[in-house]
């Protein structure tokens, strides 16, 4: 009896694990398409996000920071824009979705004046 709590223990134990470390991966999407990204006055966390090529991608914007701040990819382009932008009040989040159709990297950053510098900078990694 004590042999199968013991291992009922270890089995919790190790599922939790995994729970926890896929949890402070969240930038890593990969197949599961979404992603929150936690934005406060210096830092996106995470600051690395994977993405798969044709797979739509849902990034929800969460401003814990007391200021808004913006997310913005400079080498996405869309009709009559120069790259894309979102921006979110304090305490307010934002979801919206990107489908990559190639391979690459396109960095993202805060624009407004001394955030990027701050290091309100990242990456998102889109693999094949």
């Amino acid at each position: 009896m004590r042999l199968i709590a013991g291992l009922t223990v270890i089995v919790v134990a190790l599922v939790v694990g995994a729970a926890i470390w896929s949890g402070s991966t969240a930038g890593a999407a990969g197949g599961s398409g979404t992603v929150r990204v936690v934005m406060n006055d210096t830092q996106f966390s995470p600051n690395r996000i994977d993405a798969k090529v044709g797979v739509p991608l849902e990034v929800q914007l969460v401003n814990q920071g007391s200021e808004r701040h913006d997310f913005a990819i400079p080498s996405l382009h869309m009709p009559g824009l120069q790259g894309f932008e979102a921006s979110t009040e304090p305490g307010q989040t934002t979801t919206f979705s990107l489908r990559f159709d190639a391979p690459g990297t396109h960095e993202f950053l805060d624009p407004d004046p001394g955030h990027a510098s701050a290091g309100m900078t990242g990456a998102i990694f889109v693999s094949p």
